[in-house]
């Protein structure tokens, strides 16, 4: 089975082009990404083997992070384009691209065919990286990490799958190298330890390698620790404990994996092997969200920035492991804030991918408060917020409170105080510390919040309701601000609230 990552940042073609993958034999989706910044992300994680890529995105063009993704790891990819302009094919063809196709020409057919294609140039060409026993073996201990197992494990079980662990005292351990740099003298190492048996070693991405063996005495766990510890290598360890049945293999690798992300909270350790790693995500993500952003739209930044220093400190009492969790509610609170006051100009799009980017690849807890600081310190005396607005300004905005469930624009609001569209636009965002749109979207969203919380009505009924005629779009841009979706935020409405 050949993994496929899909990025494009047009939503019906990704999902598009998800739904024919899944129906193709021999190909699944290894992940779908709407951004070059994201797909590098995703690719780092997956190690998929093909890529099917967009050129044209906002942040990091396709190219840009193709020619990121070939310097990690060779993969066969696919660039779709509306790009009629061979110039384009040439600079993906730099970048180890194999294919070019045009969006506007591919079939579901044209789609397979190229993939097959791909399929056989990879088993010619060696551009995969394991052979299938050991992608057998990544996959089942990825799994049985992820999932558990649906049925009873045993050694014959395991066997099928290239896993040759049998009932007994066996460990877990996930070791971790930044660059990857590491993990060909960490395979080395840990084959040299004594007292192992039945050693599998399996890589978890590019920077990862998870390790499961028997023992054969208790004593060969204490030497592991040791040996580790004693270490010189830029690397990571984290150890389960010691258990005695193949049923705890599962919860081995868990743990195994939970201990090495705590290295996100104490960057200078390297050897994790006794902590509890009880706290998967943070908690109270969604409350964190909601109140985050209601405190914005009132632009009361020092009430929002508290909020986002009171989850900041949970995060480091608690230490969850899930660290795309911990990111994402990061990212949260600077994109919401970035999207407030950022003018939707050139440029701004960019910038958004550029923190969310910075986010995502912070190696440790301690620079991932320090971009967070870094984004807010502008706000530190508050969002621009003149004591008094004009009278021009203050007719603009009640004609706005008054209509914002039309199809407003600003060369119409503009024109109802007699401004030309430009000069209202800046003077507008000069006098409201808020540009137009962000300003109409707070209004419309402002109202949403109240008619979920207030009312029985039909998601699409609110959307109507306060301007938007696509349920579709309302949703994307009610999650955008409130990190859930309006169907999630209704049902959390009627529910007590979390204690604080």
């Amino acid at each position: 089975m050949l993994k496929v990552l899909v990025v494009d940042d047009e939503a019906p073609i990704r999902q598009w082009l998800e739904y024919c993958v899944d129906r193709f034999d021999g190909f699944t989706v290894a992940g779908a990404a709407a951004s070059g910044a994201q797909g590098l992300a995703l690719y780092r994680r997956e190690l998929p083997d093909i890529v099917v890529s967009d050129i044209e995105m906002p942040g990091m063009d396709g190219l840009e992070m193709l020619r990121q993704m070939q310097q990690l790891h060779p993969a066969y990819a696919i660039i779709l384009t509306s790009h009629e302009d061979f110039s384009y094919a040439r600079r993906a063809l730099t970048q180890g691209t194999a294919e070019y196709l045009l969006k506007t020409e591919i079939t579901m057919n044209s789609l397979r065919q190229v993939l097959e294609k791909a399929a056989k140039a990879i088993r010619a060409q060696g551009f995969s990286g394991g052979g299938d026993m050991e992608r057998a073996a990544q996959r089942l201990l990825q799994q049985l990490a992820r999932e558990g197992s649906r049925e009873p494990l045993t050694a014959q079980v395991l066997r099928r799958q290239g896993v040759a662990l049998e009932d007994g005292l066996l460990m877990a351990a996930d070791l971790w190298s930044r660059d990857g740099a590491a993990l060909p003298r960490l395979r080395q190492v840990v084959a040299e330890l004594p007292g192992l048996d039945n050693l599998c070693m399996v890589p978890l991405g590019y920077d990862h390698l998870l390790v499961a063996a028997n023992l054969r005495r208790e004593g060969a766990y204490q030497l592991a620790v040791e040996c580790f510890q004693s270490l010189s290598l830029p690397c990571v360890a984290g150890l389960s404990g010691l258990t005695r049945s193949l049923q705890a293999l599962p919860e081995a690798l868990r743990t195994a994996q939970a201990r090495c992300r705590l290295h996100f909270y104490h960057p200078e350790r390297r050897v994790f092997w006794r902590e509890s790693v009880g706290v998967t995500v943070p908690r109270r993500v969604e409350t964190w969200q909601v109140s985050f952003s209601k405190e914005l739209f009132a632009q009361r930044f020092q009430e929002a920035a508290a909020i986002k220093d009171r989850a900041v400190r949970e995060i480091l009492d608690d230490c969850p492991t899930d660290l795309e969790a911990v990111k994402g509610l990061c990212a949260f609170f600077a994109s919401t804030l970035l999207h407030l006051t950022l003018e939707q100009t050139g440029g701004w799009e960019a910038r958004l991918e550029e923190v969310e980017g910075r986010i995502a690849a912070a190696p440790d807890m301690g620079q991932l408060t320090a971009i967070l600081d870094q984004v807010f310190a502008p706000f530190a005396s508050g969002l621009p917020r003149p004591a008094r607005c004009s009278e021009p300004i203050r007719s603009a905005i009640a004609y706005m409170k008054a209509h914002y469930a039309e199809k407003l624009t600003l060369g119409a609001v503009a024109g109802q105080v007699s401004f030309n569209p430009e000069y209202f636009s800046r003077r507008f965002t000069k006098e409201t510390g808020l540009n137009f749109v962000t300003y109409l979207n707070n209004l419309r969203m402002g109202r949403a919040v109240e008619l979920l919380e207030r009312t029985d009505k039909k998601i699409y009924e609110i959307a109507e309701e306060v301007g938007y005629s696509s349920v579709s779009y309302f949703s994307t841009a009610f999650k955008k601000t409130f990190g859930q979706n309006p169907n999630e935020y209704q049902l959390r409405a009627r529910r007590p609230s979390p204690a604080s």
